[in-house]
């Protein structure tokens, strides 16, 4: 959809998952507090925010970001920098049982880190990557128990973020338990309206 609509795509997940591929210093960190069922500690991923789509992009869809009311606020005060604004932000509803079967279905190519689900986005040959024929592993926060921990950091600091841009007029939900052509073609039509 970015691509469609002429934005670019930043991803924290995509970010962090290339730092902790590179062994980078960050990586290090991240990957400490993946493994952990963590999120990120603000102040650096609101860094990495700033220094990796902020200064670089105008057109932007931010996925993964921001993840709590700090955060929030520190966009806000970025893009108030810029005397910019968001257009909206978009809320995927999906119960927590659900979350939990999605999420443990995702696989990652350890080559050049594309995404594949074994359900909703099978690679076409079981184990091995589409794009550059990589090895597919399970990422190392789809476990049950990782996922559930990030369920429980979640609705305590991410499900702030509902009220707050709700407030604002600025929250569109979307309902992520509908099959993903659907969640998709919904997904459009807020972006669209935007």
């Amino acid at each position: 959809m970015a691509r469609e609509f002429g934005l670019e795509h930043a991803s924290t997940g995509n970010i962090f998952r290339a730092a902790v591929s590179a062994g980078t210093p960050l990586g290090k960190t991240v990957k400490s507090c993946l493994d952990g069922g963590k999120l990120v500690p603000d102040e650096m991923t609101s860094r990495v925010v700033r220094e990796m789509v902020i200064e670089r992009f105008d057109r932007y869809i931010l996925d993964g970001y921001p993840r709590t009311v700090g955060q929030a606020e520190d966009l806000d005060a970025m893009l108030s920098e810029r005397t910019e604004a968001l257009d909206g932000v978009v809320c995927f509803e999906l119960d927590d049982e659900e979350a939990v079967r999605r999420l443990m279905g995702r696989l990652v190519c350890k080559a050049c880190g594309a995404n594949f689900h074994r359900r909703f986005m099978p690679p076409a040959v079981a184990g091995v990557c589409d794009k550059c024929g990589g090895r597919l592993i399970v990422r190392s926060d789809s476990a049950e128990e990782i996922v559930r921990k990030r369920l429980a950091e979640y609705a305590a600091k991410t499900s702030p973020l509902v009220p707050y841009y709700d407030k604002r007029g600025l929250l569109k939900t979307v309902d992520a338990a509908q099959e993903p052509q659907k969640v998709a073609e919904d997904t459009r039509a807020v972006l669209k309206a935007l």
